[in-house]
């Protein structure tokens, strides 16, 4: 109990004082319990509230004897808080609230395996379909190209070259219905591995005829990846006539779907490989936030996640996660060496100086191996300015809204950047926001809620990601007004390669 006091006494001495007793007033749904909860000074519990890596939906007893609470969304910012009055005291009073519809994923609309995900506060679902159907519930099927190694959807059209004959075809009702066509020389080939082109005449555009071992709209594809039709590479742009050095940090799987899938707050469920620097830090047995890779030995977080200094035996870091902790062939699960927070980190403002590196643990010499679906993101350069309204991109396995308890598959969502000047009105954040903080995702853009604490905010250049800031604090989750807050990691550059060329010299 004394630890509790000591650790919020500087702006928590006025709750101490006890008041008598108030009573609770709980409001129950069908989608889980919600509380209004008074604490023994008359005030109301806000639920739920951000403390450390972790979002209490219910009052806690965290370096206490007593269950306590927030008296805002953001305890980490705010240090607000009150005793709640015991369960056994509270009479069996019950908020009148207007009874939601049964859940509509409770019996699966979505058909030929589709995975049904609710909307929340819309009383509606989405179905996420497998690769070879599409429609509100999965109920049309795709048509598979075998010669460019991808499905296309109903009604759409493409050319290709089948048994030396140039053909338009349209995708009708699950089958391929083609046509031969009129064609001419191409006045440049976009084909590769010695591709033959030629070009429509009624499209004006290019086909490529492939050599035997090659496949896909411009042969790109080797035999050796040729794939099934339940297994498909994503869609391949026609390449350009130079190509650019590859990027060693930053690059990803394109996304080729673009129907609705499931929902991190107001966003869609990631496919596999999209987001392949991100790492799932298990702490001890309840708290998790995210990471970003930034090389083979290295990731970096928020330090909040940190704050109560776990033990390092207790961390382990997960890379190639789909779904929260849920492991399969495509993931690798590392310990944790060490983690260092910058000298001007206090766990009295975690906010501040809000990012952390962590070292991982080899295993047989060596850390992270490059795979399709994990490689390291790039980090800016100290000059880098990405301009407002630019639109990044924000990941993780949070809540996808503000009451729901559990987590999900991987989700991703676009966020514009905000102006520092427009996130300090004092109806916005004010001056709890310093020049080491960026804001982004106000005016009904997706938000990042909790479980998506130190995740990245990927803002990319060139089809290359680059970690420009580090998911951190916000008031409440998607609150209208409130953008979430992320540590500018430009700011952080020289501390950053400092730590990792000092801890690369002596080991």
């Amino acid at each position: 109990m004394m630890a509790f006091i000591m650790l919020l006494s500087l702006s928590c001495a006025a709750a101490l004082m006890l008041a008598p007793r108030y009573e609770a007033v709980i409001s129950k749904e069908p989608y889980g319990e919600s509380r209004k909860v008074l604490t023994t000074t008359g005030k109301e519990c806000k639920f739920p509230f951000r403390q450390g890596g972790r979002l209490h939906h219910h009052c806690t007893t965290f370096l206490s004897s007593r269950p306590w609470c927030s008296l805002t969304h953001n305890f980490d910012r705010d240090r607000k808080w009150g005793f709640c009055v015991p369960e056994k005291t509270q009479p069996h009073v019950f908020v009148h609230t207007s009874r939601r519809p049964t859940d509509p994923c409770q019996v699966n609309p979505c058909q030929n395996g589709g995975l049904c995900t609710l909307i929340p506060h819309r009383h509606s679902f989405q179905c996420s379909c497998p690769e070879s159907y599409t429609g509100r519930r999965c109920e049309q099927k795709k048509c598979y190209e075998t010669i460019h190694l991808r499905y296309y959807d109903i009604g759409e059209s493409w050319g290709r070259i089948h048994l030396r004959n140039v053909e338009q075809c349209t995708c009708v009702a699950g089958e391929i219905k083609c046509e031969r066509v009129r064609y001419t020389i191409c006045h440049t080939n976009p084909c590769q591995n010695d591709g033959a082109c030629r070009l429509i005449t009624s499209t004006g555009k290019e086909v490529c005829n492939c050599r035997r071992g090659y496949g896909g709209p411009f042969c790109s594809f080797a035999s050796s990846r040729r794939i099934v039709p339940n297994n498909v590479l994503p869609t391949i742009k026609k390449p350009k006539p130079s190509k650019p050095k590859k990027a060693v940090c930053g690059t990803k799987h394109k996304k080729r779907l673009s129907i609705a899938r499931g929902r991190i707050l107001g966003g869609t469920s990631a496919l596999p490989g999209t987001h392949p620097w991100m790492a799932a830090i298990y702490i001890g047995e309840s708290d998790f936030c995210a990471g970003s890779l930034i090389s083979s030995c290295w990731i970096i977080s928020a330090a909040h996640c940190f704050f109560r200094n776990p033990l390092r035996s207790q961390i382990r870091v997960v890379f190639g996660q789909q779904k929260f902790n849920v492991t399969d062939p495509n993931t690798r699960t590392f310990g944790v060496e060490d983690y260092i927070f910058p000298e001007q980190f206090s766990v009295f403002n975690p906010t501040l100086h809000d990012i952390v590196l962590i070292k991982l643990k080899k295993q047989d010499g060596q850390c992270v191996k490059k795979t399709p679906f994990i490689r390291p993101i790039c980090l800016p350069d100290k000059s880098t300015v990405f301009p407002d309204d630019f639109c990044c991109t924000i990941s993780g396995w949070g809540h996808m809204f503000e009451k729901a308890d559990g987590y999900s598959s991987l989700q991703e969502g676009g966020v514009r950047l905000i102006s520092h000047d427009s996130c300090k009105k004092p109806e916005v954040y004010g001056n709890h926001v310093t020049h080491n903080m960026i804001c982004a995702g106000l005016n009904g853009c997706v938000d990042a809620c909790q479980g998506d604490s130190g995740g990245p905010l990927a803002c990319a250049k060139n089809d290359v990601s680059f970690l420009y800031g580090i998911i951190s604090w916000g008031d409440g989750c998607g609150r209208s007004g409130k953008p979430g807050v992320y540590t500018k990691v430009v700011n952080y550059i020289d501390w950053i390669n400092s730590v990792i060329n000092r801890k690369h010299k002596n080991s």
